[in-house]
């Protein structure tokens, strides 16, 4: 299967609004309902698009994140897989990743407080402080969300929610089953989801809407297969000299059509930046122009090849 134009656009279409209807999205790329159906049902069966999610503003239900990296030492991959296993089995892990560079690991735990992250590190440095004597451990303090771009380069889209305005939205057990649903399968019908929460479509749709009003809900997205598509994930990390620069450099690699993620910090690290690249030489082009514009703006920076993605769970609440 070739992605054409049609493909391109029905992707980044789908990466703006993941629960737009097909009709939206026919009159968005031009092309017949049908056409639009069959293309959407290719692109999840070939495995160009590996499902749709939704994005959560965490902070408005009292939570956070902490963002960390691990260095291995002396692990076989025996030992390597127990420890990623021993992570992704973390009934509030967010996001667990693979990496090449100056560490080997890196995972998002939500949390409520310092304490239950706490927790976890002095469980699991019983069981594995042999094997991982460093770790930088961040607060994340702003994640910003941007479109996909790398395929059809279409307008910019930023959703950003601010993790230290932590305040607390009641949710009932209805939203609790509504949300764990819409995390994964952001493109669910409001029949489907009723029925399989047991709970009437009408009540579905009032809550989803008022979740939306209330800010919890930001956006619906896709979640697109990189390797698939023949694009790296890479991940720079930076330490700024001045951290008000942030958005600045944020807009510099938007403006590239490769970034998806952001996120600002605080740890030893003040800036993340994910990006999506066809090979070594456009990544090396893009840091060549960062370099030339931001010399004087930053430390330095580590860069980080994610081969792999074990977890990706954007709201792991029970």
């Amino acid at each position: 299967m070739d992605l054409d134009l049609l493909n391109k656009k029905i992707m980044y279409e789908l990466d703006l609004n993941a629960r737009a209807s097909v009709t939206e999205i026919a009159k968005k790329v031009r092309a017949s309902k049908e056409t639009v159906n069959f293309r959407i049902k290719r692109l999840l069966k070939e495995g160009y698009i590996k499902g749709f999610y939704t994005v959560f503003n965490i902070a408005k239900l009292g939570y956070f994140y902490y963002k960390t990296f691990l260095k291995f030492h002396r692990t076989t991959p025996e030992i390597e897989k127990e420890i990623v296993e021993y992570i992704k089995n973390q009934k509030n892990c967010a996001y667990l990743g693979s990496c090449e560079g100056p560490y080997d690991l890196t995972f998002l735990l939500m949390v409520k407080n310092a304490r239950q992250f706490k927790e976890f590190l002095i469980k699991f440095k019983e069981k594995f402080g042999d094997y991982v004597p460093e770790k930088e451990v961040h607060t994340v303090l702003t994640t910003h969300r941007l479109n996909e771009k790398f395929l059809f380069a279409g307008k910019t889209s930023k959703h950003s929610f601010y993790q230290d305005e932590i305040s607390h939205y009641p949710i009932d057990d209805i939203d609790a089953k509504i949300m764990q649903t819409l995390s994964t399968e952001a493109r669910i019908s409001l029949i489907d989801l009723g029925n399989k929460i047991n709970i009437d479509s009408k009540v579905v749709k009032y809550r989803i809407k008022k979740l939306e009003k209330e800010g919890i809900i930001i956006a619906y997205v896709s979640a697109p297969n990189f390797y698939k598509l023949g694009l790296q994930f890479i991940q720079i990390n930076f330490n700024l000299k001045n951290i008000k620069t942030a958005s600045s450099i944020i807009e510099f690699f938007d403006k590239t059509n490769k970034c998806l993620y952001a996120l600002e910090l605080l740890g030893k690290y003040d800036l993340t930046i994910e990006i999506h690249v066809e090979n070594d030489k456009v990544l090396r082009e893009i840091m060549e122009n960062f370099k030339q514009q931001f010399v004087e703006q930053y430390n330095d920076y580590d860069v980080f090849n994610m081969y792999k993605e074990h977890l990706v769970v954007w709201l792991p609440i029970e």
